[in-house]
């Protein structure tokens, strides 16, 4: 029986190429922590997670805590191929804490797989998706360049950031960035909780010539009623985000059909198999899923987020790898950013961490 024998944390700062701004911050730099966990026979398993102290309240001092001051105890020493039980151990070790244990969740699957000789998806369940679309994020100050440079390294999905407190400024932008992209290009807005349900069904009644896919948390973290009432008033598809914390959120949208999808981040679940039953639970709903990393993971975070969305049913709305946004990676080949993306079949994740350009961005803890 090969066992756990080694846990390292690395927590890291990496700025962006350029700030995203969103409705509910402006990200410059992303705060990350990045785990590799090693059994007793030589082989070594990797995962990232994004802080994201908006969606699930954790900062990275307190996601590294959680992993040196509680998951790794009760890891080291266990059989490294019961992932079950081991996900029970991460689970049951301290309450809540969803981005550090899916950081250890994502590297303990990473290291089964390796061990197995098997790409990261097949240890979670059937591949349903070979290639999948990308999603070009449009967030910056010049989203007309941005756009027109995304279509040029050959996206075919694009998300807008809107959510401003100026309605008419969000539809304009909405409207020149549609003409910037080619008609049948598939476009969507993310308002990131920044409206109310007045101002929502006001953008998308004035929005409609350009002809989105669908509308991203239009209203708060946890206004179901609001995200309701928005979708009995208007026939645009609304996708659940921030307010998606686990199933029992997932299970309320779709019994008031106040939704038509969701995005997903291992982040909001933490253990892996928790997502796998949100994609399932979307599928029995007929809801479409939207596997994200969080802005901005290292290509560590973006190939977990391209094997989990293997296993969706539907990829209609594209996938959203986040290292593209980094000014630099810490992988020796970085994932590709642009178009539709392949799915490894390499064992694990099919990607090799750089432990130096890992601690080139180190941050004291």
């Amino acid at each position: 029986m090969a066992t756990i024998e080694r846990i390292d944390i690395y927590p890291v700062a990496i700025p962006l190429r350029t700030p995203m701004v969103l409705a509910s911050e402006t990200i410059s730099a992303a705060q990350n922590l990045i785990v590799r966990i090693g059994d007793d026979e030589g082989h070594w398993g990797w995962g990232e997670s994004a802080s994201a102290p908006t969606m699930n309240g954790e900062l990275l001092a307190g996601m590294t805590a959680a992993v040196r001051q509680r998951l790794a105890p009760a890891l080291l020493g266990q059989d490294c191929d019961s992932l079950p039980g081991l996900e029970q151990r991460i689970d049951g070790a301290i309450r809540g804490n969803t981005g550090a244990k899916a950081a250890v969740a994502i590297a303990l699957t990473d290291l089964l797989a390796r061990r197995r000789g098997v790409p990261f998806h097949a240890v979670l369940g059937p591949r349903r998706q070979e290639r999948v679309p990308l999603i070009a994020m449009i967030g910056t100050k010049d989203f007309l360049a941005e756009a027109e440079s995304a279509l040029a390294e050959g996206f075919t999905h694009f998300k807008i950031k809107v959510g401003r407190a100026d309605v008419d400024a969000d539809v304009r932008l909405t409207q020149a960035v549609r003409a910037a992209i080619r008609p049948e290009s598939h476009l969507s807005a993310d308002a990131n909780m920044g409206w109310s349900v007045a101002q929502a069904q006001a953008y998308l009644s004035a929005a409609r010539p350009a002809r989105l896919a669908y509308l991203e948390q239009p209203v708060g973290d946890g206004d179901a009623e609001g995200f309701a009432a928005l979708a009995r008033a208007d026939p645009t598809p609304l996708c659940l985000d921030e307010g998606l914390h686990g199933l029992a959120d997932l299970k309320t949208y779709a019994r008031d059909r106040a939704i038509a999808g969701a995005g997903l981040k291992a982040l909001k679940f933490g253990p892996l198999s928790r997502v796998v039953a949100a994609i399932d639970l979307m599928r029995a709903h007929d809801l479409v899923p939207v596997v994200a990393s969080k802005i901005a993971e290292t290509s560590i975070g973006s190939a977990a987020s391209l094997h989990l969305a293997a296993l969706a049913h539907d990829a209609a709305w594209g996938v959203s790898l986040t290292h593209r946004y980094l000014a630099a990676d810490v992988v020796d080949v970085p994932l590709p950013a642009t178009g539709l993306a392949r799915i490894s079949e390499a064992p694990g994740l099919g990607i090799t961490p750089n432990l130096g350009m890992i601690r080139a961005h180190m941050q004291p803890d």
